[in-house]
C-alpha cells in the first residue's frame, strides 16, 4: 500500500475508533437489556438496572449479590435526600412568583438544594468506588466504557 493511502487509512481509523467503541458498548448494553429490554440498550438504562448491569459486566453470583447490597445502601442514602429537593423547588418557585421575592430567602433555598445534591453526588461516588473495587480489570474497563457512553464522567456527574 502506498504511504499516502496508509496514512489516510490510519487517520480514518483514529477518527472512527471512538465512535466504533461507543457503538460496541451500546450494542453490548442492548444485549444486556435482555428480551424484556428493561436495560433498553441505553447505557444509562443499563447502569440503573442491576440485572442488566450484572449481565453486561458478566458479574459472578457473589459480585451480583454485592451489587444488590451496594444499591440498597445507595437508595437508603440518596432517596431521602432526593425527596427533600422537590418541595424545596416548589418553595423556591412560589417565592419567585411573588411580587417582590426575598433574595436572601431564595438564596438560602438554593444553597440547601445544592447541599442536598452534593450529598447525593457523594453517595453515588461512594457506591461507584465500592462497586469498582469488586470488579476484575476487564469488568472495570467495561463499566468505565459504559459510564462514558452514558455521558457520566469520572466524577460521577453528567458530562
Amino acid at each position: 500500500m502506498n504511504p499516502k493511502k496508509l496514512l489516510t487509512a490510519l487517520a480514518l481509523t483514529a477518527l472512527l475508533a471512538p465512535a466504533l467503541a461507543s457503538a460496541a458498548v451500546t450494542a453490548d448494553a442492548a444485549a444486556a437489556g435482555g428480551h424484556g429490554n428493561r436495560g433498553g440498550g441505553d447505557p444509562r438504562a443499563v447502569l440503573h438496572n442491576a440485572k442488566a448491569l450484572a449481565r453486561f459486566l458478566k458479574l459472578t453470583p457473589d459480585q451480583a449479590k454485592t451489587l444488590q447490597t451496594l444499591e440498597k445502601d445507595l437508595q437508603a442514602k440518596a432517596k431521602p435526600l432526593a425527596d427533600q429537593i422537590k418541595p424545596l423547588h416548589e418553595q423556591l418557585r412560589a417565592l419567585l412568583d411573588t411580587a417582590s421575592p426575598d433574595a436572601c430567602q431564595a438564596g438560602e433555598i438554593v444553597v440547601h438544594i445544592d447541599s442536598l445534591r452534593d450529598q447525593i453526588r457523594a453517595a453515588f461516588g461512594q457506591f461507584d468506588d465500592s462497586f469498582s473495587a469488586i470488579l476484575t480489570p476487564d469488568q472495570l474497563a467495561r463499566y468505565e466504557a459504559l459510564k462514558a457512553a452514558a455521558g457520566i464522567g469520572d466524577d460521577g456527574e453528567d458530562d
